[in-house]
């Protein structure tokens, strides 16, 4: 067969569907070793057909940063009347300390933090960056409930995330998935923190229906009154030098318990 018909048929092959693919493979083999570069072209569009999904790829997970499922730690916070601003709600820059208080109250009472301890160790963390979106307004007298997770755990620096939102009262089967979820801190009277297994559908297995995530997780975990969410990046230096260094050991195990995948 001359060359440029050879080529021709080629062209036609690749246009056509996969029922032409079969055709290509026929006169490949008659062709035989006269024809290498089509016989590879044959190979290479065999396995590209072959190796093409029988079905979509799984849908990500429903859960996000705007949910509290997403966050496996939580306080309760009570806003103040100072708080509000002119326009009755509270004013954005209080925010920043709200993050400020859950990370912090995360580092003393589960990690073993003792910011008065001046032997405890030559190592800070200081803030390199953070950031806030906001989507609702609370104000005085609601109660806040902080959500913390880490996206983020490198050598010397940790990126957390925060959810802000408005606490809503548990209904009676919200009290009893919550015994089987949650374990309750008792390093503190007061401003206790709470893990739960909120993570488990980021980090772990993803659940693709709404119907799915309804199952994993209490009703009041999932509604959508979100106020605000942020980022906040910690590196811990050297309180002399403020150069980096690792963060300590009793810190990053702490931190591990809250990794998820954003």
């Amino acid at each position: 067969m001359a060359p440029i018909h050879r080529l021709a048929q080629l062209t036609n092959a690749l246009r056509a569907p996969a029922a032409s693919l079969s055709l290509l493979n026929t006169h490949t083999t008659v062709a035989n070793a006269t024809t290498p570069t089509a016989a590879l072209l044959t190979r290479n569009l065999t396995s590209a057909a072959a190796s093409s999904p029988a079905s979509p790829p799984p849908k990500k997970a429903l859960v996000t940063n705007k949910d509290r499922a997403f966050y496996p730690y939580s306080i309760d916070i009570q806003s103040r009347w100072a708080d509000n601003d002119q326009y009755g709600h509270m004013n954005n820059a209080h925010y920043y300390a709200l993050f400020d208080t859950i990370i912090n109250t995360f580092l003393i009472q589960e990690t073993g933090l003792d910011p008065h301890d001046q032997n405890q160790g030559n190592s800070i963390g200081v803030v390199a960056e953070s950031g806030c979106q906001y989507y609702n307004s609370v104000s005085f007298p609601d109660m806040i409930e902080a959500r913390l997770a880490v996206i983020k755990l490198g050598r010397s620096s940790v990126v957390y995330q925060v959810g802000i939102f408005k606490k809503l009262a548990p209904s009676s089967s919200d009290d009893a998935a919550s015994a089987n979820r949650t374990k309750r801190s008792t390093i503190s009277p007061s401003a206790v923190g709470i893990f739960s297994r909120a993570a488990t559908a980021v980090s772990g297995p993803v659940l693709t229906t709404a119907e799915e995530v309804r199952k994993e997780f209490p009703a009041s975990q999932l509604l959508g009154d979100v106020a605000a969410t942020g980022h906040f990046c910690h590196v811990f230096v050297d309180k002399v030098s403020r150069r980096p260094v690792p963060i300590p050991v009793k810190i990053r195990a702490g931190l591990e318990l809250l990794q998820v995948t954003p």
